[in-house]
């Protein structure tokens, strides 16, 4: 008997409610980029992916941070660690120099989490806003995730097929999406 992953539960999950999830995750980071959003502004945003309306009128600022979150995250990846978003996701800690006691591994292994977390949640917002400018990510989350089906590549499948107007469940729904 197999073990049902808590994860698939994104798969049909409400897409506005995925929505707001991603954005909470961001709160601080959107407070300091000058975008505070509150729960009932989150939630606007959640109703306007769900119903494929237009987006809240602060919209162009909070794309701006997410892209520049998404920036940023590369940047630390590369300088820290020579290593792109894609190789960082297929490179375990156990293949990362630099560290020499436990306090400094686990230092290291935050930052390249936190990083791999903020491009892959920011490419998945972006997408499910409408923006296709970083689904490579979102194709190298779910190819790292190898059918697992964790949390980040369910979120990026939601996003791709939402973007691409393909049901999640279809069968055929990476061809669909080309």
């Amino acid at each position: 008997m197999s073990i049902p992953n808590p994860a698939h539960a994104l798969l049909t999950a409400p897409l506005g409610e995925l929505v707001v999830v991603l954005l909470k995750q961001f709160r601080r980071l959107l407070q300091e980029g000058s975008i505070p959003l509150t729960v009932q502004d989150m939630e606007a945003y959640g109703q306007a992916v769900e119903n494929n309306a237009d987006l809240p009128a602060n919209a162009p600022l909070l794309k701006e941070r997410l892209l520049a979150l998404i920036a940023e995250s590369e940047t630390d990846l590369l300088q820290r660690f020579g290593l792109t978003f894609e190789r960082a996701l297929n490179t375990d800690m156990g293949g990362i120099d630099g560290w020499e006691t436990t306090s400094e591994f686990i230092e290291l292994a935050n930052h390249k989490s936190n990083a791999e977390l903020r491009i892959s949640a920011s490419a998945t917002l972006l997408a499910m806003f409408g923006d296709a400018t970083h689904t490579a990510h979102l194709w190298d989350v779910i190819n790292e995730d190898k059918n697992v089906w964790d949390v980040d590549a369910c979120l990026a499948k939601r996003a791709l097929c939402h973007l691409y107007s393909v049901s999640p469940s279809a069968p055929d729904w990476r061809e669909q999406i080309g």
